[in-house]
């Protein structure tokens, strides 16, 4: 083994031998990284294995929306979570998360569905509203609008009355 002749700064000469070094080996890419980049975002539960600090360090995140702020309990029953990398496109989280859970769609109207989705944070405030257009029927917030010449009968007298017109006929309908 080689001797190293070391100096230090007030003179002083001292042999030292060199330290075994070891050459640091890269280390493997965790599983459930690299099925997530060949897959983007799925369930947590169809990632390979178990999640471990070292996933989150790598860049693992998972995307579920909660009752309320800071609200631990899920709503519309048990809400599946999304696993994905920061690296994946945000849209791409937010559709397989509500095609996971389309009992969410089912159970919130589209406005509180929006507001939940934006409690995630700034960057899915927009998003929300964009993606959300794909899983809701749009409707006229107006309600219908009826043709001057539709009719509806009064369910109490058997009237016909203009469409539209029943609520201020039952006020003074001579059945009721």
């Amino acid at each position: 083994m080689a001797k190293l002749k070391v100096i230090d700064a007030h003179g002083n000469t001292s042999i030292k031998y060199p330290e075994f070094t070891a050459t640091a080996m890269p280390l493997e890419t965790p599983r459930n990284i690299s099925d997530l980049k060949e897959h983007g975002p799925v369930p947590d539960e169809d990632l390979p294995t178990e999640v471990t600090p070292r996933h989150r360090e790598a860049g693992l995140r998972f995307f579920a929306v909660r009752r309320g702020q800071g609200g631990t309990e899920s709503f519309g029953g048990e809400v599946t979570r999304i696993a994905y990398l920061q690296e994946h496109d945000q849209e791409e989280v937010l559709r397989t998360f509500l095609d996971e859970n389309p009992q969410l769609v089912e159970a919130k109207q589209r406005r509180a569905l929006t507001q939940t989705i934006r409690q995630q944070g700034r960057s899915w405030s927009q998003l929300a509203s964009n993606v959300l257009g794909d899983y809701y029927e749009t409707t006229d917030p107006r309600g219908p609008s009826w043709e001057s010449e539709e009719t509806q009968e009064c369910p109490l007298c058997g009237k016909e009355l203009n469409r539209g017109g029943l609520p201020a006929h039952l006020t003074r309908c001579p059945e009721r």
